[in-house]
C-alpha cells in the first residue's frame, strides 16, 4: 500500500456522479476526485446517516462537492439524480455505477436454494444492475456529448465460482456483461469498462467474521484484503486515463485465487 496517495492530477471542470458514494470504495472514489478538484457528485440513500456524515466531512474540505440522495434501482429517481447532477454543474464526464447491496450477514451455500425467495431475487438485481443500466441509458447523451466514461464496479463473485449468495453472484456476472454491452452501444463516443474488487474493507464486509477476513486474505497472492482506496485508484485510471480500453474488466483482487 506504499504507492497509495501518489496520484496528482488537476482536475478542474471535470465532473463526475457516483452512485453508493456515501461508504466503502464510492466514498474512496469520492474523495480522490475531489483532492484533484473535480466536481463530484455523491449518491447515497436519504436515510443513510452515516453516509450523511461523511459526504458533509467532504463538502467541508472541498468546494464542489453535492450530494444527490436517492434509490437509484428506481428509474425516475435515476433519473433525477442524473439532471441534478448535470444541472449543478452543466456537465457530466463520468458516471461510477458503484452502488451494490448483499443483503446477507453470512454465505448462503449454493445447494440452498430454498432461501432464496423472490424478493431477495428482485432487490439484489434491481440494485447491482438495473440501477447501472438506469443511470447509464439517462446519462448517455451528456457523456456522448462529453465523450466521456462509466465505470461499473462487479465483484470477483461475478464469475459464479464464490460469493454471498446465487443472486449476487448472478447480479455481478449480469453487470460485468452489461458493461461489455453498454461498451458496444455507447462506441466510439463513450468507454465503459468495469472494476472487478477482490475482497475490500467495506462496510458490507466488516459484518464477516475475522477468522472470514483471514481466509479470504490468504487466498491472495499479496496475503491480504483490499483498502477501498486501492480500488478507488483504478476507478481513477479507468475515467481520466486508459483513454484505448472499453468494454474491460479489470481484476483489482491481490492476485486472487492462486493461494488456493
Amino acid at each position: 500500500m506504499h504507492n497509495l496517495d501518489k496520484i496528482r492530477a488537476s482536475l478542474s471542470g471535470y465532473t463526475l456522479l457516483i452512485t453508493g458514494g456515501g461508504s466503502g470504495i464510492g466514498y474512496s472514489t469520492a474523495k480522490l476526485f475531489a483532492k484533484m478538484g473535480a466536481n463530484v457528485a455523491v449518491n447515497y440513500l436519504p436515510e443513510d446517516i452515516e453516509s450523511k456524515n461523511r459526504v458533509n466531512e467532504l463538502k467541508d474540505k472541498y468546494i464542489n462537492i453535492i450530494e444527490v440522495t436517492g434509490d437509484v434501482s428506481q428509474e425516475k429517481i435515476a433519473e433525477r439524480v442524473i439532471f441534478e447532477t448535470i444541472k449543478k454543474f452543466n456537465s457530466l464526464n463520468s458516471l461510477i455505477n458503484n452502488v451494490g447491496v448483499g443483503l446477507v450477514k453470512d454465505p448462503i451455500p449454493f445447494k440452498e436454494l430454498d432461501q432464496l425467495n423472490n424478493d431477495f431475487w428482485q432487490k439484489i438485481m434491481s440494485v447491482n444492475v438495473m440501477s447501472a443500466f438506469y443511470c447509464s441509458r439517462i446519462a448517455s447523451k451528456e457523456l456522448i456529448k462529453n465523450k466521456g466514461s462509466i465505470v461499473n464496479v462487479t465483484s470477483i463473485s461475478s464469475n459464479g465460482k464464490r460469493g454471498t449468495s446465487i443472486p449476487y453472484a448472478v447480479s455481478k456476472g449480469a453487470l460485468q456483461t452489461l458493461t461489455v454491452s453498454l461498451a458496444k452501444s455507447f462506441s466510439p463516443n463513450v468507454r465503459v469498462n468495469a472494476v472487478s474488487p477482490g475482497f475490500t474493507e467495506t462496510t458490507m464486509t466488516n459484518q464477516r467474521s475475522d477468522e472470514h477476513k483471514k481466509r479470504m486474505a490468504k487466498q491472495t497472492l499479496l496475503n491480504r484484503i483490499a483498502k477501498p482506496e486501492e480500488i478507488a485508484e483504478t476507478i481513477f485510471f479507468l475515467c481520466v486515463s486508459g483513454s484505448y480500453i472499453t468494454g474491460e474488466t479489470i481484476n483489482v483482487d491481490g492476485g486472487h485465487g492462486f493461494n488456493y
